[in-house]
């Protein structure tokens, strides 16, 4: 029997970045929050959680570094603003986000879990794709292969 996967947010051209390696980091983050709510409606709370903490929160880390080392090689103008948005996520995650999961209800994690794919959407549409657009409009091409999961 083929299990069909739910999604909670799917990937879309309004998403995409222009940037390749970029745009398969956020590919595989949507793919992991997917993942995550389909454990979640399957009971595995658990498994859900080690998902979060290694696929979602470590590898959110090594996108947000490989970003910001782009946009400081080429000079990308509001790169302090995005590194400080990416600050500001990543202590939301840690110190409010993973113990509201650790100790509470499935309900809390659905929540986390809503919060963490409106974020993810509005990063990508938002300040992602302005950083695209200004590598685009300066004929500038990445070539960097995506960060690795491990």
């Amino acid at each position: 029997m083929v299990k069909i996967m739910k999604e909670v947010i799917k990937w879309s051209k309004d998403l995409e970045t222009g940037i390749r390696a970029f745009d398969e980091e956020h590919k595989f983050l949507v793919k992991t929050l997917n993942e995550i709510y389909n454990l979640l409606g399957e009971g595995k709370n658990e498994e859900a959680k080690d998902l979060l903490r290694k696929r979602v929160i470590n590898y959110a880390a090594k996108h947000f570094k490989h970003e910001e080392e782009v946009m400081e090689k080429y000079g990308y103008p509001d790169l302090d603003r995005h590194r400080k948005t990416h600050e500001i996520f990543v202590k939301t995650v840690i110190e409010k986000l993973l113990p509201k999961i650790e100790e509470g209800s499935k309900n809390d994690f659905r929540s986390v879990l809503s919060f963490l794919v409106g974020w993810l959407t509005m990063h990508i549409a938002k300040p992602d794709n302005k950083y695209g657009k200004w590598f685009k409009e300066r004929g500038i091409v990445i070539e960097d292969e995506p960060v690795n999961i491990d």
